[in-house]
Order: structure tokens, then sequence, then C-alpha cells
């Protein structure tokens, strides 16, 4: 069952994989509505981003030994998962657009289906719509790249010459308009107030050329009433401009000329730039490179301080392939004001087959001048990401695999004790076994042994079970505990959810937890945090979504009471 809640989102943490800096600490409220409009019909990837009318796609087969019919479809890996969200390195520059629907594929095998979420140039965000086993790292998605084409329609009236009619499946400019408001009620009788406007702009193909855009603009006021004196804050605004870049483009799958403000696509660890990229898309060969700055990590202004460049080459499987397979190799060097930053070699791999699903990323450090003197070696292993699940039947799974990353680029809508508590654990390495003995219900259990973060040294273990579209009203169920054993606590994480979609324009969604922690050397008696949202989505037409949401959390010195309103209009 998906457990995507909506709330207000924290970047202080993430931005997505959408890749923003790390240093961004701007509160953003950004939502994304999941459910579709109930008059419309169930939209396919070509026509998700608007909802256009077409005949929906055939289900892939439970086995695709050949590409599922239909259009051409292209296919990526997951690269990340954090609880109910589902993070791919496919974004705008590869045809994707919010809305689109991806089959995710294990071992030859459809076991889901994911709706983008929120869609950068190069990463995207899911919400699970349907799924018959967990989904991890590596597994393979397949979808339908959006592609804007004009369609000439020949009318021929008796006695007269033959008239073209240039149209369109779609307007070659999409994008949407969102007004969002978010209260929270603070200790000591303050309150935040924080009303933002967003507006997002893709286009391609525009009058009938190569030339496209993508635009994301962001605008927020925040202000503090109430309370002590030192608490009220006159009003503060802030404007982020995370895209604005011109794009050359013929089709998703050649090549693109991107110039502006962008987001790297393969080279992922650099993020957000202003510059220019290149990338060159082949049958079984594709590269590409960039060169740019890095924005001022407070404002997002223009900023010549840090240069960054890059360059990539990359062998894959053939488009469609039934068992996909990546090999990347690239090179990235950072520099501040001409002296070196960082320049390190990034490698990634990804294979999937009817059996094993494995997705491998590495990123080796060049020590050169004042950086060889400090680490006392010409390379160093930095960051490693490794996971591997083998099928032992369609029932049984397992998995496992490892992660030293020192930070990662999410993005979220918002951010309770489970996902915090899950985020602190995320480095060090993990084991899971999966059990499905139904398509209604799954088993799982895994044990992970972190080494960092903010818990420390810690080892946890976690059993969930869940069931989804038990009824007719769509309700879904899911439960889970975790006993964990850190440096300094140790206690107990349990959470539990339900949500029901009697209809495809309406989603409500309730959730609630406890965590205990103990000091066993301190003799301090045990601490209590508890918490409790609920989320109700409702689709008005095919372009309006409205979104309302509270969050409450209790037992700390932080304890808020939240709520979140908003309004998206989709063009």
């Amino acid at each position: 069952m998906s457990n995507r809640r909506s709330h207000f989102r924290v970047v202080a943490m993430v931005i997505l994989g959408l890749g923003l800096p790390s240093v961004c600490l701007t509160a953003q409220i950004t939502k994304t509505p999941k459910t579709t409009p109930k008059s419309a019909p169930k939209p396919t990837p070509a026509s998700a981003a608007k909802g256009t009318a077409t005949k929906p796609a055939a289900e892939p087969a439970k086995t695709l030994v050949t590409p599922p019919p239909g259009p051409p479809r292209s296919w990526a890996a997951v690269t990340y998962v954090s609880g109910s969200t589902i993070y791919l390195e496919v974004g705008s520059k590869q045809g994707v657009k919010e809305g689109t629907i991806f089959t995710v594929v294990r071992a030859g095998q459809t076991i889901g289906e994911l709706s983008a979420s929120f869609v950068s140039s190069s990463r995207t965000a899911c919400a699970v719509t349907r799924s018959s086993s967990a989904i991890t790292v590596g597994d393979s998605v397949s979808y339908v790249p959006v592609v804007v084409e004009q369609v000439p329609t020949t009318l021929t009236a008796a006695g007269s010459r033959p008239v073209t009619r240039a149209g369109t499946r779609r307007s070659p400019v999409r994008g949407r308009v969102g007004l969002r408001y978010l209260t929270i009620n603070q200790p000591g009788g303050s309150t935040l107030r924080q009303p933002s406007v967003d507006l997002r702009l893709d286009g391609a193909q525009i009058g009938g050329s190569s030339m496209g855009l993508a635009v994301d603009v962001r605008m927020q006021r925040t202000s503090v009433t109430g309370g002590s004196s030192s608490a009220t804050s006159a009003p503060a605004g802030a404007t982020r401009v995370y895209q604005a870049a011109l794009i050359r483009q013929s089709s998703p799958t050649g090549t693109r000329l991107a110039m502006g403000r962008q987001f790297a696509t393969v080279l992922s660890p650099i993020g957000i730039f202003d510059g220019v990229a290149l990338d060159v898309n082949g049958s079984k060969w594709s590269g590409g490179g960039l060169v740019g700055t890095m924005p001022d990590g407070g404002s997002f202004a223009p900023s010549a301080a840090t240069t960054e460049a890059g360059l990539w080459l990359q062998r894959h499987s053939a488009q469609g392939s039934a068992s996909p397979w990546s090999a990347t190799v690239g090179a990235i060097g950072s520099y501040n004001r001409g002296e070196i930053d960082r320049e390190f070699a990034y490698l990634r791999g990804t294979l999937n087959t009817r059996v094993v699903s494995i997705y491998a990323a590495e990123e080796i450090d060049v020590n050169r001048g004042w950086k060889r003197q400090a680490e006392g070696s010409f390379a160093t292993f930095t960051s490693t990401v490794l996971t591997a699940q083998v099928s032992m039947s369609r029932a049984l799974s397992i998995s496992g695999g490892l992660d030293s990353r020192r930070s990662v680029r999410l993005y979220r809508d918002f951010v309770n004790p489970e996902i915090a508590f899950d985020d602190a654990l995320r480095q060090g390495q993990w084991g899971e076994v999966s059990l499905r003995p139904s398509r209604h219900f799954r088993l799982s259990s895994d044990i992970r042994s972190s080494g960092g973060g903010s818990e420390g040294k810690s080892q946890a273990f976690t059993a969930s079970a869940s069931a989804t579209q038990l009824t007719p009203l769509g309700l879904g169920l899911r439960a889970r505990t975790t006993q964990y054993t850190g440096a300094i606590t140790e206690g107990r994480l349990s959470s539990v959810a339900v949500e029901v979609a009697p209809g495809q324009a309406v989603r409500l969604s309730l959730n609630a937890g406890v965590r205990t922690s103990l000091m066993p050397s301190a003799g301090l008696p045990a601490t209590r945090l508890t918490w409790a949202g609920g989320d109700l989505d409702v689709a008005v037409g095919r372009s309006l979504y409205i979104m309302l949401s509270t969050y409450r959390e209790s037992g700390t010195a932080s304890a808020s009471v939240q709520t979140y309103a908003a309004v998206t209009w989709r063009f």
C-alpha cells in the first residue's frame, strides 16, 4: 500500500534526487497529487501529463520475454527507496512528465507500477500505485517517453485543393501553478505561517522546432507571530530558481544540448549547476559532458566561485531488452576559485536478469596537490552503494546491500519520526527476506547494522506486514515494528497506516506511530514520542487538484501541529 503522505517539506535535507546542493536550507512547500481524476480514463504515460484521453495501453504480460506491445519503451533503474517514495535517475530530459506511469520489472516479471510525482530534468520521485512485491534499488522500470509531435491533418473538400491543418496531441508547453499555505503551531504559543507559489514549465519542440525549455521557480513568504517577543519575526520572502534552461533535442533518445540552470543527468553527484551540457545517446553507447558553475548555496543566485566539469561514457543494453544492464564511467572535477576542491571518478553498474537484480555505484577521489598530502594516498574510495536481490520464487526473495554515502539528496513531502529514524540508519549494511503468500499480502523482515548517521553505530531489526486492495474501496493496511540498539540509546519504533481510495478522484490516508527511547547508562526514564497524521487528496476534473493534510507530533520539546492546504492547476 502506498504510504505517501503530504505535509510540509523540509528541504534542509532534501531536494530530489532533484539534486539540489545539500547546503540548501530553505523550507519548501510542494505537493503533487496522488490521484487521477475520476472522470478521466486511466492515463497512459504519453497522456498522463495533462490527462489527455487516449486508449489505455495494454498491461504488460507477467513474463517480459519481449518488449510490451505499443509505443517504443525506455528503461531505467530504481536508485533509492525512502519510505513509500521511489527515486529514479531519469527525468524530463528522458521524456518523463508528472503522471508518467512506470512498469516495475524484476527477473523478467512485472511486480508493480509507479506514478511520477515530482520530476526534475534528470530525476523522478514516484509513488507506488500497485505492487506485488517490495520495490528495491536496482529494479528495472519501463515507460513510454512523452514526445510532443506535430500531427498533420489533411482536409479535402470536393473540387478544392487539399489543405493541411497542423494539429498537436497536446500543447508543446505544459506545466503547473500551485498555491500553498502552511501553518505550524509551535511550543510557546507561536505560529509559523508560510504561503507560497510555484511555477513549473516544460516545453519540447516548440513551434515545430527542436527547441524546448525547463523552468522551475518557487516563491514563499515566512512569518512567525505570537508567543514570546523573541519568537515573533518580520515576514521574510525567498525566491529560488531551480531550473531555467533552453534545450535543443529532436527526440527523447537523440542528442541533447542544454544551456542555463539545470540538473546533471548521468553525473548525478554534481546536482544543479549553471552552464552547458551535451548528451549523445546511441543504441549501445552513450556519452556526454558538462561545464558550469555552482549557484550560491544560500540565495541560489548565480556565482562564479565554484566551477564544475564532467565527462561520462556508458555502455548499455539495447532499448526494450528483457534483461537490461548498463555500465557507466565518469570523471568529475570541482574547483573553488581556481583551487582544487574535489576530483573524482564515478562508476555505476546495473544488471537485471530473471533471477538477480544488482545496482552498484562508487565514487573514487583522486588526490592531487594539497589533497595528496592530507589523505596520504593517490586515491580514496569515498562513497559506495551496492544492492542485490535474488528472487528464489514468485513469493520469496532475499536482498541485501551496503551504503557508505556521506549524504543523499532527497525530495520529501514531509519528515516524521519514522522517516527520520530510517534516514539515521541509512549508512551501513542490511539484509532482508520478503515473503508474499498472495497478491494482497506481504511479510518481510530485515536486519541492519549502521556505522554512521545521527544514531552512530547501531543495530536494528524490523518486521513489517502490509495488505492492499482488500475491498472495492481500495482498503490498504500497513504495520511495522523495529527494535534498535545504538551506541547511547535503545528502544522500539512502531507505526501503522490505513488508506482508502473509493474512487480515482479521492484518496484518504491516516497514519500514526510511537517511538520509545531509553539511555541505560544514564539511568533516565524512557522518552515516548508519538505522531499522527491524515491526508485527503481530491481531483476536480482533469487539471485541478486540492490537497488537505494535518500532522501532530507530541512528546518532545519541539512538538507541533501542522496544517497544510494546496491547490494546483495543471495545463
